[in-house]
């Protein structure tokens, strides 16, 4: 009985299970971070591209042509959608009057994977991820 009751007040086993769970908090927080990351990285580059594509539209007057040819060399997250707010000079062509105030917004789908499981599709939701500027 005696040793019963010193084997109970012993606890020098419980700091280990203390670190172990407070390892894998911190390992499932970190996979959470990766798998978010990507969202973040996706839509700072999305900022990047349609002022780029802004800067365009303001030196040459034409959201047409030259956004395509842009869009084709540019390093950077190509866009799924664009949308122009804008008075068009020439609707067919795209060209816009100089002076005229436009806005264009850019918007693109990203996967971010949930869950992976051995067998079968993994669970992924698909995040829209838009970005605007405006340029005159």
């Amino acid at each position: 009985m005696q040793k019963l009751i010193h084997f109970s007040r012993d606890q020098s086993g419980e700091g280990y299970v203390d670190l172990a769970i407070v390892v894998l908090v911190i390992f499932v927080l970190m996979a959470m971070l990766l798998s978010v990351y990507p969202i973040f990285t996706v839509q700072q580059s999305l900022n990047s591209t349609v002022r780029h594509i802004a800067r365009t539209a303001e030196i040459t007057g034409n959201a047409g042509t030259e956004i395509d040819a842009l869009l084709d060399t540019i390093p950077s997250v190509k866009p799924d959608t664009l949308v122009w707010n804008t008075t068009w000079k020439d609707p067919g062509a795209k060209t816009i009057q100089l002076k005229t105030p436009f806005k264009v917004t850019a918007k693109k789908l990203v996967p971010l994977q949930i869950i992976g499981p051995l067998f079968g599709e993994p669970l992924v939701i698909r995040i829209e991820i838009s970005a605007s500027a405006s340029g005159i």
